[in-house]
């Protein structure tokens, strides 16, 4: 053993090699060290943006505006969650809306999670008739909207009076009925870097009270494929520095030889 490394230090060329391989190993592990820093890193400024965004989405309220038909458009920020990291609260808050939807999947199975309350601020205006009979008169009333095929409204009712005499009237029943269609428009859009909910509705005097969206994400699923460095045996073909004995060369080249490659080098 002593004789083969008495060899090798004569070699100045192969001494030369040795020597280089080894500041090139180190370097590329101090690379590959660096680069899992990196990684770790950008995982925790992920989670203290998620923290951030989801702090400002509990303080933020609901923005309106009208858009070229003048219809109603309200915008708020959308809240963020890892699902392997829900706390309590978070989880009650889900449920709420599994139960609701009758969603039995797993919080990984679901993408977001919307919810919008409104009220509407109306009036009708009816156009009524009444019917006279022996003993009773009724009072029937009609109203009906249509702002499109999806947005309509319709009043029905009657009002059932009864007769004791000229002078005399009593409320003997009555039935309303008012049917509505609305429909809503939502999308989550970014808005420099941010997630925002945007609802909107051609119904008239309409005003959202409430509007949320929770996205649920998963980080292992989105995690980009980080390829593993290490060691490897390996057969190379190629062209490049030859040495042999003391003479160094370049020319074609065929070896078997152990090999080290950052995840980085990694394809």
């Amino acid at each position: 053993m002593k004789q083969i490394i008495k060899n090798i230090l004569a070699n100045k060329s192969l001494t030369s090699f040795i020597l280089g391989a080894v500041i090139v190993i180190l370097f590329l592990g101090q690379c590959n060290r660096i680069n899992n820093l990196q990684v770790e890193l950008d995982q925790v400024e992920r989670v203290a943006d998620r923290n951030l965004d989801n702090y400002l989405a509990a303080r933020d309220t609901i923005r309106s505006e009208r858009n070229a038909n003048q219809e109603l458009v309200s915008t708020i920020r959308s809240y963020e969650y890892e699902v392997g990291a829900l706390n309590e609260n978070v989880k009650q808050w889900i449920k709420a809306y599994q139960k609701t939807l009758a969603i039995n999947k797993e919080y990984e199975k679901i993408n977001n999670l919307i919810s919008a309350e409104l009220q509407i601020k109306d009036s009708i205006i009816a156009n009524g008739s009444i019917t006279k009979n022996e003993d009773t008169l009724t009072v029937s009333i009609a109203d009906k909207k249509d702002w499109d095929k999806y947005n309509w409204r319709s009043f029905n009712g009657t009002v059932n009076i009864l007769k004791y005499n000229d002078s005399t009237y009593s409320l003997l029943n009555s039935n309303f009925a008012l049917n509505q269609g609305i429909s809503l428009k939502m999308a989550i859009v970014e808005n420099d870097g941010t997630s925002m909910l945007k609802v909107s509705s051609p119904y008239p005097d309409l005003e959202f009270t409430n509007i949320e969206n929770i996205n649920l994400v998963n980080d292992k699923l989105n995690e980009p494929r980080v390829n593993k460095g290490g060691w490897s045996i390996g057969l190379g073909v190629g062209y490049g520095l030859n040495i042999q004995g003391s003479t160094v060369g370049f020319g074609p080249n065929v070896s078997l030889g152990l090999y080290y490659s950052p995840k980085w080098l990694r394809f």
